[in-house]
């Protein structure tokens, strides 16, 4: 598709063969002062200054409507459609300019037209009442001018290009909701292949424990695979590196790890929680995947709408893992990721979103997920941004106690920060990777218990 992309190929739809070659000599080669042209082109081209050099295009004529309409349809077939068509306003005796234009619109539906007429063709109401709606059609007055013809040309060739890159980026963005519909069945697949081993298990217990332990260790690895599947899946469409994902669960695990121990949280957080909390964070973002990419992708700053539009991404991410969640008795693993995915951009002070939770209302996995995503995303180098030193960042985040982030967690977080510097610089060198699966195999979930957090990582890179 390169030379799509790239697409030149302009279209001339006039009765005078002498226009052709005026349209030729402006835009088939890099422009001459006007003083080279004879005086008859002069007079049609009008006495614009000396013009610049422009992209070269490519140029194909048509002396009647009826021929530009079969050039246009064959065009699209052969799969090089003209991006731009100059269309006479008049062309006796066959189509006129504007049923020309009219039929062109219609086979094409990407094709810019540019009406050329004279103050006594058409009336420019007649013009405008025809075509005001469509926002492919300009109009351009005889006699041309150089300066204004090429703009023209090269600004409309451009939206062509854009406007398809656009139709591009929205069919791979329909891809990757596909291909996220077919991950999400693979785990309604686990979820049944799981429901149904139980139901056939049941009545076998006792001679057949050992082949239930192995079956059900390899759907657990099948179902935490999975999920760190749709957490790459999300990743791999937003301009942070993969590594975020590793880091920013290492960073959540430390803390949590800390709050089972130390704080008011201790009764709280038990093994089920660190274990169902190890799996969910990798899918905080797994709602980015129903951002478009003109916006997840920008590198500068959002508009108010389009920030609207990104913050979207916690209820779309929630709903999948609910609706997932729903599906089947044995789901239950999907539900701290959903509160997660829905409740990460909760601010204590009740400032954040969707819902504007404040508090202890915003659960706590959420509340510990928010510091880890928080200092990741400032130490980290975005499109749109260096990457803040690590102690510039922690006196930040630490300045938003009480406002953005719970007063406890921040705690913890000062507490574990040197264990933070240990897992990025472990993580940045490349002692572990981002590839790292999540998967239990015939182990439990590496929970940073006896050894230490670099420890189990290099366990789960080594097994």
């Amino acid at each position: 598709m390169a030379a799509i992309d790239a697409n030149r190929r302009i279209l001339i739809i006039d009765d005078n063969e002498s226009i052709h070659s005026d349209f030729c000599a402006v835009l088939a080669r890099p422009r001459r002062p006007l003083g080279a042209l004879d005086a008859s082109k002069q007079a049609l081209l009008g006495d614009s200054p000396r013009a610049t050099a422009i992209p070269e295009f490519e140029i194909d004529s048509a002396f009647q409507g009826e021929t530009g309409f079969e050039l246009v349809k064959a065009a699209q077939f052969d799969g090089r459609p003209y991006s731009l068509a100059f269309v006479d306003v008049r062309m006796p005796p066959g189509w006129d300019g504007i049923e020309t234009t009219r039929k062109l619109l219609a086979v094409d539906e990407s094709l810019q037209i540019v009406i050329c007429t004279a103050h006594s063709d058409y009336s420019l109401e007649d013009i405008l009442h025809e075509f005001a709606g469509t926002g492919r059609v300009m109009l351009l007055r005889k006699p041309f001018d150089i300066t204004e013809t090429c703009l023209l040309a090269t600004a409309l060739t451009d939206k062509w290009r854009l406007t398809h890159e656009t139709n591009q980026r929205l069919q791979r963005q329909c891809d990757q909701i596909s291909n996220t519909r077919r991950v999400m069945s693979i785990i309604q697949g686990c979820l049944d292949e799981l429901e149904h081993a139980h139901d056939e298990l049941r009545g076998h217990a006792g001679l057949l424990t050992q082949r239930l332990e192995q079956r059900q260790a390899e759907i657990a690895g099948t179902r935490d695979l999975t999920m760190f599947a749709l957490a790459q899946l999300a990743d791999s469409r937003d301009p942070e590196t993969g590594e975020h994902l590793l880091r920013m669960r290492a960073y959540a695990q430390l803390l949590a790890e800390h709050l089972s121990k130390h704080g008011p949280y201790v009764r709280s957080i038990n093994r089920q929680f660190l274990a169902e909390f190890y799996r969910s964070t990798p899918l905080h973002d797994i709602g980015k995947v129903g951002i478009p990419d003109q916006i997840l992708l920008k590198p500068g700053s959002l508009t108010r709408d389009e920030f609207e539009i990104m913050k979207r991404h916690t209820i779309i991410g929630a709903e999948a893992l609910e609706n997932a969640a729903k599906q089947s008795s044995f789901g239950d693993f999907l539900k701290m990721a959903s509160v997660i995915a829905r409740s990460h951009h909760e601010k204590f002070n009740g400032t954040g979103y969707p819902d504007g939770l404040s508090g202890k209302d915003i659960p706590l996995c959420a509340r510990i997920t928010a510091v880890a995503d928080v200092f990741d995303a400032l130490t980290s180098a975005r499109v749109y941004k260096d990457a803040m030193p690590c102690e510039e960042a922690r006196d930040l985040i630490v300045s938003q106690s009480g406002q953005h982030f719970d007063p406890d967690v921040i705690e913890a977080f000062v507490a574990c920060y040197d264990k933070f510097l240990k897992v990025k610089a472990a993580v940045d060198e490349g002692d572990v990777h981002a590839g790292t699966p999540v998967v239990c195999n015939a182990h439990p979930l590496p929970l940073i218990e006896s050894n230490s957090l670099l420890e189990n990582m290099a366990m789960l890179t080594t097994s």
